[in-house]
C-alpha cells in the first residue's frame, strides 16, 4: 500500500499497489547501480527498518527544493520521493507506507528548520529525509551559519523521536563551474559523521553515474530534458531505498502491474 501527499497543495496521489501509478521500480537498476563505497560506512536506520519489517505504519517526510518536487521531470509523480515510495511498497507489500513530500522550491536550510515543528514533526514521522545545501551554495551562505542550522534541524528531528537522513546537492558539470559546492559538501559530511546520521551522497553518486556513462545527465530542452530527469529520479529513489534497507532482507518484490509511465 502506498500513499503520496504534497501537503498544502491540491495534489494527492494514493494507490493500493505501487503498480497502479508507477511503472516497475528498478527498471534502471543495473545501469544506475551505486558502488558500495557510497553506502559502506553510513549508519543503519534502526527504527525505520524495524517499523518497515514489523508491518507497522511508516511515515516518511521529505524536505528539499525543486528537485525533490520533481519539477524537472514534470511533476510530483515523477519525483524521487514518489519513486522511493514505490520501491519500498514493492519490498514491503504488507506495510502501510506514507511518503509525505513537503519540499518547497528554493527553500533554504534555515526555512526548513523553521517549518519542522509545525509542518513536519506534527506528522510524527518515522524518518525525515532532508535534501539541502543547494540554495546556501548558490547564495554563498556563511559556512558556520549553515553548520549551526543543520545541527539545529538534526537535533529537532531526533528530539521528536524520528530518524534523519541528509541528502546533499545534485551534480551537474555546468553548475560546478559557477557554484562552489565543496565547502557545503564537506560541512554536510562532517555533520553527518559527528551526529551518526546517514548521508545520501547524491552529488558523488550523480558524478559517478555521469563519469561512468551510466546516465546521460546533460541538460537539453523540452521532452528530452524531462525524460533525463525522470530517469534520474527513478535511480535516486531506488538508491535511497537501497541505502535505507541495505542491511535487511525484505519481502521479494511483487510483480508490477503495467503503469502509466
Amino acid at each position: 500500500m502506498i500513499f503520496l501527499f504534497l501537503r498544502g497543495s491540491t495534489i494527492m496521489i494514493a494507490a493500493m499497489t505501487a503498480g497502479l501509478l508507477f511503472a516497475s521500480v528498478g527498471a534502471f537498476a543495473e545501469e544506475c547501480s551505486v558502488p558500495d563505497r557510497f553506502y559502506a560506512f553510513e549508519p543503519a536506520l534502526t527504527k525505520t527498518v524495524k517499523a518497515l519489517s514489523s508491518r507497522r505504519d511508516v511515515a516518511i517526510v521529505t524536505l528539499g527544493g525543486a528537485s525533490t518536487l520533481g519539477v524537472a521531470a514534470g511533476g510530483l509523480e515523477f519525483s524521487w520521493p514518489a519513486r522511493l515510495a514505490a520501491a519500498l511498497a514493492e519490498r514491503f507489500p504488507s506495510t502501510r507506507i506514507r511518503v509525505i513530500n513537503l519540499a518547497v522550491a528554493r527553500q533554504t536550510a534555515k526555512r526548513a528548520v523553521e517549518r519542522l515543528d509545525h509542518d513536519v514533526l506534527s506528522l510524527k514521522p518515522t524518518l525525515v529525509i532532508w535534501e539541502t545545501g543547494t540554495m546556501e551554495a548558490v547564495r554563498g551562505t556563511d559556512i558556520e551559519e549553515f553548520r549551526q542550522t543543520l545541527q539545529s534541524g538534526i537535533d529537532k528531528v531526533r528530539g521528536a523521536g524520528a530518524e534523519a537522513v541528509l541528502m546533499n546537492m545534485q551534480f551537474s558539470r555546468p553548475t560546478e563551474t559557477v557554484i562552489h559546492f565543496e565547502p557545503y559538501l564537506v560541512t554536510m559530511n562532517e555533520l553527518a559523521d559527528v551526529n551518526d546520521v546517514p548521508l545520501f551522497r547524491r552529488h558523488g553518486i550523480m558524478r559517478h553515474w555521469a563519469e561512468s556513462g551510466a546516465l546521460d545527465l546533460r541538460v537539453e530542452e523540452g521532452k528530452k530534458s524531462r525524460e533525463i530527469a525522470a530517469k534520474l529520479y527513478d535511480c535516486i529513489g531506488l538508491a535511497m531505498a537501497d541505502l535505507m534497507t541495505r542491511d535487511i532482507a525484505a519481502a521479494p518484490p511483487t510483480k508490477p502491474l503495467r503503469g502509466n509511465r
